[in-house]
């Protein structure tokens, strides 16, 4: 499995997770703004009946304000769906299979072999084993869920394959088009 597919695995995998729950977010979207424009239509009536001045004033700096916080919490509650879907994600990769991780580990190690000569490979404990240690060090960072980290002999070169690392890289090439397909903007 080459570092591509394992890319466009996280991608693909983040793209039907975010197709799951597009469905329920567009409820609770229109339920928010169902709920937001009652308050507000009911607030506007009450003050429809003040026919001071001051009241007038009054009614326009609160719809601003609610309308600016109704913005607020919309967008809080976006990032945290979009957060969501790359945090089950993270989930996912961290119960990969052994088959999948063992392929995973090759072939990143074969990536970063093309890259630099690897003399040192950083791997979580239960990927140590799918590392061939013939002239390699193996560093175990349990702090990884998966991929490696390998080194240059002198240590001044290091390639990053792990798993959080690859997902982050996902995460910022599709950002944009996961909040378009939740969110249609």
């Amino acid at each position: 499995m080459g570092l591509e597919k394992v890319k466009q695995d996280i991608l693909e995998k983040a793209r039907k997770e975010a197709d799951e729950i597009l469905a329920a977010a567009a409820a609770e979207a229109k339920a928010v703004m169902r709920s937001a424009e009652k308050q507000v239509q009911e607030y506007e009536k009450a003050l429809a009946e003040e026919e001071d001045k001051t009241a007038e004033l009054m009614k326009r700096r609160e719809v601003a304000s609610a309308e600016l916080e109704l913005q607020k919490q919309m967008l809080t509650a976006k990032n945290e769906l979009i957060e969501s879907v790359f945090a089950q994600v993270k989930g996912k990769l961290r119960v990969r299979s052994d088959k999948s991780r063992e392929a995973d580990v090759k072939s990143l190690l074969k990536a970063a072999s093309q890259e630099m000569d690897v003399a040192v490979v950083q791997c979580n404990s239960r990927d140590a084993r799918f590392v061939e240690s013939g002239k390699l060090k193996i560093a175990k960072n349990d702090a990884l869920i998966g991929g490696i980290i390998a080194e240059s002999p002198d240590g001044k070169l290091r390639v990053d394959y792990s798993y959080e690392t690859l997902l982050g890289q996902v995460k910022a090439k599709v950002l944009s088009d996961v909040a378009k397909k939740l969110f249609g903007k």
